[in-house]
Formats: structure tokens, C-alpha cells, sequence
């Protein structure tokens, strides 16, 4: 099967295209009633567990001969792309990530290290000023006592440039998890995107992806941002205590809130960029950012804990990463008249080595973030929909001990 005769996108339930997740009258979680794929109290796996085929998925031991009550030849899993088509654990979620990376450079490398120096570049001028400023109103708090116009002055302009910076950093980081989750997608199954047709896939769906990251943004911190107006709203009506006490308590319930729908949603933009429906000509066409929104609860809801979990570890990573990576840029003003830690004092030239230091971090952490995340996605596909039959049947590969046979044919597949 050629790359061009594979289905063009994920399917969401009511599509007909692409890789479909189960459409029958039952749920996924149903289907083991039905005698589908999930029989084995452990979703994706056929009734009985996965049979002696399936590698580490079935007892955790490599491929190979294996003893037990006698000698056994145990196959290794399909892996057509960077991942093997089973339940998949965390190492191979992030080593799913680093291979993603390896086998696409160009790609994944390459876009991120473009986009990490555009916004970068658009950034360094209001970063500059701020430094000017802060260095200014250090100069006068040595000579006389600022006044409060001058810090009036200087917070406007410290709070527009930041907007700025965060604005530009917002768009730049949107476009390339969208751009890099497309090639995640298409590297399961073997195949290398190129730039071109990276973005020919991401480009009808770039507008739902930033509607979807705003939309995303404000349900996790709603809560949060209704504890602080109900706070301001007190203050104003001469209730100070109350305003205090609504913020002790409100904002620990608001954290825990954003926490969890943070969480739950964090799967939308992988639906978004690699799930199709289709129109009532059969067309193929993207998803929707409510239909995404759905999809990721539905994905996370009974696994809120294991993914909650994989996402924090990949957020460590990519701090620790961070840190390390920027570090030495970091040394030019600590060694000059700035610091580590503060603005004032910096020259142009510090500036301009720790800005590298920014893009380098960008450019190895955001491909390794956008595709641990985008394999999360797909590993509980497989688990919850059995998503690894349909990516063997587009690959063109066979799953050991699992056939095709029609007793999953009427409840996947591409129709």
C-alpha cells in the first residue's frame, strides 16, 4: 500500500474516512459484551488477553523463545513506524518521541528551529527595552527615591512588552504543535513527511487549532479567573476579609480544578490534527474544536490518572532539559555587570547569547514534548478503540495472532 492510498486522516465516529475508532450501537467500553476486541477487562485486547503474539504487551518479555509450562516462540510486535502497534508503556512513549526526532530532522528539528528564531528575533527588541528600562530606573533608585509616575511608567511598559513577548511566543508555540503532531501521526506508520506536505496537511486545520488553544486555555483557567473576580468584586463593595477568604480558599479548589480539566483536555489537539469526519458527500473533512474537546474527555476520562502522570513526567524532561541546555548561554551575564536571575545590567551582547540559548532549548524540547503527547493520543486509542488493528491494516502489516477475520470488521474500518 503507498503512501498516497492511505487514509487521509483519524476518523472520529460518525466519519467514514480514515482510521475510524469503533462506530457500532456500542461504545467502546461495550464491546466486550458484543464479543469485540475488549474482552479481557484490559481495553484493546481481544477476549482472553492478548494471546502469546504480542511481545511485551502480553507478559512484558522481549520477542523470542520463552518457558513456562514448555518452550514457545513468542513473535515480535509490528512495528511499521516508531512505535509498536499494542498498548504501549511510558519508555515507549518517550522513546516513541526521541525516534520521531531521529527519523525527521529536517522536520522536526529543522521547523522548530525555524520557528524558535522568528519569535525569538520578533522578541529580542521588547526584551531589550525592558532590560533599558529596568536598567534606568536602577540608575535613579541609586541617586534619589523613584517617584511613582516612574514606576507607573515602567510597569506599563515592562506589562505591554510582555504581552508582546507572551503573544508572539503563544502563536509561535500553537503553529509548531500542529505542525509537528502531523508528522508524530504520520511516523507511526513508517512514513517521513516532508516540510511541504507537512504543512499542506496542517493548513486547513491551523484557524480550528488556535480557536481550539484559546477555547482550551480558558476551561482550565476558569476557575482560577472566577476566584479572582469574585475576590475584586468583594474588595469593591468594602468586604476585604471575605475577599481574602475567598482567595485562601478559592484558589486551592480552582487549582484542583484547572489541574483536572487540564488534563482531561490535553488530548484535543492530537484529535484535531489527525482525526477526519466526513460530509454528507462522503468528503473527508477535519474535526471540529468542540468534537476534539469530546474526543480527548472520552480518551481520558477512566485513564485520568495515568495520563495526568505521563504528562508530568514529559514537563519534567523538558525543564530539566531546559535548565541544562541554557545554563552555559546564561554565563555571559553572570560573568558581567547583570546576573542570572535579573535584568538589569545585561548587555546586548549577553542578551543575544542567552536569546540563543532560548532557541536551542525550543528547538530539541518542542519536538519531544508535541510528540509524547501526540503518542499519548495514540496509545489510548489503542487501548480504549483498538486504533492498533486499523494502523496494521494501513500499514500494511500484520498483528501477531490477530486476524482480521470479521469479528472486528463490523466495528472498524474505513467504510
Amino acid at each position: 500500500m503507498s503512501g498516497n492510498d492511505r487514509p487521509s486522516g483519524w476518523g472520529e465516529p460518525e466519519g467514514g474516512h480514515g482510521w475510524q475508532r469503533p462506530d457500532s450501537p456500542t461504545s467502546p467500553d461495550d464491546s466486550a459484551s458484543a464479543g469485540g476486541h475488549h474482552g479481557s477487562g484490559r481495553a484493546g485486547e481481544p477476549p482472553g488477553g492478548r494471546q502469546g503474539g504480542s511481545g511485551p504487551s502480553a507478559s512484558g518479555q522481549p520477542a523470542g523463545w520463552t518457558s513456562g509450562s514448555g518452550w514457545s516462540w513468542r513473535p515480535p510486535d509490528a512495528k511499521p513506524g516508531v512505535i509498536p502497534l499494542r498498548p504501549l508503556g511510558v519508555g515507549e512513549i518517550l522513546d516513541g518521541a526521541v525516534t520521531t526526532i531521529r527519523r525527521n530532522p529536517r522536520v522536526m528539528l529543522g521547523l522548530s528551529a525555524a520557528v524558535a528564531i522568528i519569535s525569538q528575533l520578533v522578541a529580542i527588541p521588547f526584551v531589550w527595552m525592558l532590560v533599558d528600562e529596568a536598567a534606568t530606573l536602577e540608575e535613579l533608585e541609586q541617586q534619589r527615591a523613584v517617584t511613582e509616575e516612574e514606576l507607573l511608567n515602567f510597569f506599563g511598559t515592562a506589562i505591554g512588552g510582555l504581552a508582546i513577548v507572551m503573544l508572539v511566543t503563544w502563536i509561535a508555540t500553537v503553529f509548531l504543535t500542529g505542525m509537528l503532531t502531523v508528522v508524530v501521526g504520520r511516523a507511526v506508520l513508517g512514513e517521513n513527511l516532508s516540510l511541504a506536505d507537512t504543512w499542506g496537511h496542517t493548513k486547513p486545520r491551523l484557524l480550528r487549532l488556535f480557536g481550539l488553544t484559546i477555547l482550551y486555555t480558558l476551561i482550565w483557567s476558569g476557575p482560577g479567573l472566577v476566584v479572582i473576580l469574585a475576590a475584586v468584586a468583594m474588595v469593591a463593595t468594602d468586604a476585604p476579609a471575605a475577599a481574602v477568604g475567598m482567595l485562601a480558599l478559592g484558589l486551592i479548589a480552582a487549582v484542583l480544578i484547572g489541574i483536572w480539566l487540564l488534563v482531561l483536555f490535553a488530548l484535543a489537539t492530537p484529535a484535531l490534527m489527525l482525526e477526519t469526519t466526513s460530509r454528507a458527500d462522503g468528503d473527508p473533512v477535519p474535526i471540529g474544536i468542540i468534537a476534539a474537546l469530546r474526543r480527548s474527555s472520552r480518551l481520558v476520562m477512566r485513564s485520568w490518572w495515568r495520563v495526568f502522570g505521563i504528562l508530568l513526567l514529559v514537563m519534567i524532561i523538558v525543564f530539566i532539559v531546559s535548565q541544562v541546555v541554557s545554563i552555559p548561554f546564561s554565563l555571559p551575564a553572570t560573568l558581567g555587570d547583570g546576573d542570572m536571575f535579573t535584568m538589569a545590567g545585561m548587555s546586548f551582547g549577553a542578551l543575544v547569547v542567552n536569546t540563543l540559548g532560548s532557541i536551542v532549548s525550543a528547538t530539541i524540547t518542542a519536538p519531544f514534548s508535541a510528540g509524547a503527547t501526540a503518542l499519548l493520543y495514540v496509545d489510548q486509542r489503542i487501548r480504549r478503540e483498538a486504533l492498533d488493528i486499523e494502523l496494521a491494516r494501513a500499514a500494511d502489516v500484520e498483528l501477531p495472532h490477530r486476524s482480521d477475520d470479521g469479528q472486528h470488521g463490523n466495528t472498524l474500518g474505513p467504510r
